[in-house]
């Protein structure tokens, strides 16, 4: 392959539309304020930030995070005024306190809420920036924020009104075609006899379905979105997609009883079930193509869709049943599978019912930002404990309980979110007393290359390091012969828009040319003065010292180990929600339910969100770097997204057991079928932590109960599903995972 064709290659991987966007707000912003006779610098920042941290989903969703970089910009702008300075050894002191107060609590604040995790770098930037500025006023601080917010509006707009760009498009696409596949499968079993020659052989469309799951995966893997593990988005798609997985194997099953099933009543009924079913994929497949007009409003408990789809087929079932006495005996589910067709077919259209439903929570979620697994455990709670829906899951706007529940998860230092939000406060106060020994112009850049550069795991901070710094000095060299080069301010102002769109095209692509296409947008935006190409000189020199401070704070302060912590921290997922089920036997026998959930029930389920908010970081740190091999995991994208998968169904298992601490009881099924659930995850952790997981022990899915389920059996058949998941995609990450020495 020749260079020109591998150019061409590669080019197609960059982000365009994103990049042209950011290009056409720094721009627009840049030129207004010249007109306006006002300094261009705070708007343009302000407006590359806000696309910076767009990471599509629901436009509330998006809006929210946008406006999060925005008030918390602002903020850390009269923040960075208000600071002394450093003119004296006491002035110079109280900045380096106030510095890491900031640090610390932007940081720490990334565990309450998504939008808080996708700014909250950007946050310290701006305050740097503001920090370093010359007019230190209220006046001139206000100017800049004001200036800040104005751009950043305007890039919203840009963003969600004028030219909406969704990262997640493609991976939603994806799993939009899985879904169309399967419904038309689905439909075809059903077609009579003189139709049956129109069915394609078995293995053609099980291979065509497996691919699209798989193309899907990998779209999802590659999206360009700031921390995706955190978002609502990312999790629903990769919740339909292990849906879609599980409704392919149920396809199958429905095929092998058509197979077997003789013409008459029965067949009859099966080639009833079988529209049902495609239809409801149908739904999925054209609600995920392009946004409803409702919102999403259709999948909520009580919408049109799940009434059509769900509980007016499970009210027909329920029916049925009721008129059925040979079938009135509930079963046991641990009981034998069942011994006729029908009794088959029921227990298929039931746990076909249950995987339609959390089909449509997760579209629901898709579309409107709020997890609906969160309330559905809030729909079930009682008024004894109100405190059911207390999760830690961080997107679906937490209430002040859910904040301090996941605050309190994390205020220890085996959270590594705390660790790294001290080892963030001790950089940025040594930042400050570097930028007053070496005491030049725009020191401040020292700075956001530390805060930038470093990350939670010593691996990352090494290789984004080295990336930083040679794509800052290459950039550099670029920066001066421009400042050199250019003469008239309209043709400064296109260069920076230009390299405002390389800049944001190359940024979830490559990190090395992402910081080569930086350097010379913020060297010329903030040039003192016209062709002073020595100012490149500044950003290359502060920008080497910056990340040699960032790399010795992570070698010196909490040091991690690369290659094992990624394994490590899914184990924990694992072993917590272990511990948290055993806890509930427990909760069940005290009186007081008040006392024993505050005392009992919430340690454990704090436990199980640090958990989760440490495994999480690592995802998205994985899913943001390419050659991300360093933790563990080599680069590949069905990896990632197996992760991604992993987290996203520890959370829920974590909020399904809430919710059965609130709804069920103690008997002798419940105790043994928790306790064998205990195990299955204590074992799964085990091999997750010493990462080994390609062969485990086949459990057979549960028959379930023929007759109206509970609440409480509702969740813990849930539960049973959610393992299933957790268990196959381990074994999918096996290999990857690096036994630790």
């Amino acid at each position: 392959m020749t260079w020109l064709a591998r150019l061409e290659r590669f080019s197609r991987t960059l982000h365009w539309r994103r990049g042209v966007r950011a290009g056409l707000a720094v721009g627009s912003a840049m030129i207004t304020c010249r007109m306006l006779g006002q300094p261009m610098g705070w708007a343009a920042l302000g407006g590359f930030e806000a696309v910076l941290v767009d990471n599509g989903g629901p436009y509330r969703t998006r809006l929210v995070t946008m406006l999060t970089v925005l008030a918390g910009g602002a903020l850390g702008v009269f923040v960075g005024a208000a600071a002394p300075g450093w003119g004296s050894g006491a002035a110079l002191a109280a900045t380096m306190l106030l510095t890491a107060a900031f640090c610390f609590a932007v940081t720490f604040a990334r565990v309450v809420a998504q939008p808080i995790a996708s700014t909250s770098v950007v946050i310290l930037v701006i305050y740097f920036a503001g920090l370093g500025s010359e007019d230190h006023s209220l006046h001139g601080a206000s100017l800049a924020a004001g200036m800040l917010c104005a751009g950043g509006l305007w890039a919203a707009a840009l963003s969600l009104v004028l030219w909406p760009v969704d990262p997640f498009r493609p991976a939603r696409l994806g799993v939009a075609g899985c879904y169309l596949a399967l419904s038309e499968e689905t439909a075809r079993l059903g077609w009579g006899p003189g139709e049956r020659v129109d069915r394609r052989p078995p293995h053609v469309w099980h291979r065509e379905l497996r691919v699209k799951l798989e193309a899907a995966r990998a779209a999802l893997a590659a999206t360009p979105a700031r921390a995706p593990a955190r978002t609502v988005t990312a999790r629903s798609l990769s919740v339909l997609l292990e849906t879609a997985d599980m409704l392919f194997a149920r396809t199958l099953r429905l095929a092998e009883m058509i197979d077997v099933t003789p013409a008459g009543e029965l067949r009859e009924s099966l080639a009833e079930v079988t529209a049902w079913l495609a239809g409801a994929e149908r739904v999925i497949a054209e609600q995920l193509e392009q946004r409803p007009m409702d919102g999403g409003a259709s999948f909520a408990p009580h919408g049109s869709h799940r009434w059509q789809h769900v509980e007016r087929r499970l009210g027909m079932l329920a029916a049925d049943e009721a008129i059925s006495p040979h079938r009135d005996i509930e079963r046991s589910p641990m009981s034998p599978v069942p011994h006729t067709l029908r009794d088959h077919l029921e227990q298929e259209e039931r746990q076909a019912a249950q995987e339609i439903e959390i089909g449509f929570e997760a579209t629901h979620a898709l579309w409107t930002g709020m997890d609906s697994s969160r309330l559905r455990g809030a729909r079930h709670g009682t008024p004894e404990f109100p405190e059911a829906d207390a999760g830690t899951d961080s997107d679906a706007e937490p209430d002040s309980n859910a904040w301090l529940d996941a605050l309190r998860s994390d205020f220890t230092l085996d959270s590594v979110m705390m660790r790294h939000a001290i080892r963030m406060a001790v950089v940025g106060a040594a930042d400050v007393a570097l930028m007053r020994i070496v005491h030049v112009s725009h020191g401040f850049w020292l700075a956001m290359t530390s805060i930038i550069v470093l990350q939670p795991y010593g691996s990352a901070t090494l290789r984004r390091s080295a990336q930083r710094v040679g794509g800052t000095i290459a950039g550099g060299v670029l920066a001066a012969v421009l400042a050199v080069g250019i003469r008239s301010p309209v043709g400064m102002m296109l260069t920076i828009a230009l390299f405002a769109t390389l800049t944001l095209a190359t940024y979830a692509v490559d990190y090395g040319l992402y910081s080569f296409f930086l350097t010379p947008t913020f060297v010329l935006m903030s040039l003192p003065h016209p062709r002073d190409w020595a100012y490149a000189g500044v950003r290359m020199g502060t920008t080497v010292l910056g990340a040699a401070t960032a790399i010795i704070a992570m070698r010196l302060i909490w040091p991690e180990k690369p290659g094992i912590e990624l394994g490590r921290k899914l184990a924990r997922c694992a072993a917590a929600d272990a511990a948290y089920l055993r806890v509930i036997l427990i909760f069940w026998t005290l009186p007081d339910r008040r006392r024993a959930e505050r005392n009992v029930l919430a340690p454990a389920r704090r436990a199980c969100g640090l958990a989760s908010n440490d495994a999480e970081e690592a995802v998205d740190r994985m899913m943001q770097e390419p050659g991300f091999g360093a933790l563990g995991l080599a680069a590949e994208d069905v990896e990632k997204e197996q992760a991604l998968t992993f987290t996203t169904y520890t959370r829920r298992l974590t909020q399904t057991v809430t919710t059965l601490a609130a709804t069920g009881r103690a008997t002798t099924s419940s105790i043994d079928r928790i306790e064998g659930l205990a195990c299955r995850l204590e074992r799964l952790s085990a091999r997750l932590a010493a990462g080994s997981c390609a062969a485990h022990e086949l459990w057979p899915p549960e028959t379930g109960r023929i007759a109206l389920v509970s609440v409480a059996e509702e969740q813990m058949q849930r539960m049973e599903r959610q393992l299933a998941v957790l268990e196959r995609t381990a074994e999918l990450l096996g290999d990857g995972l690096k036994a630790a020495p």
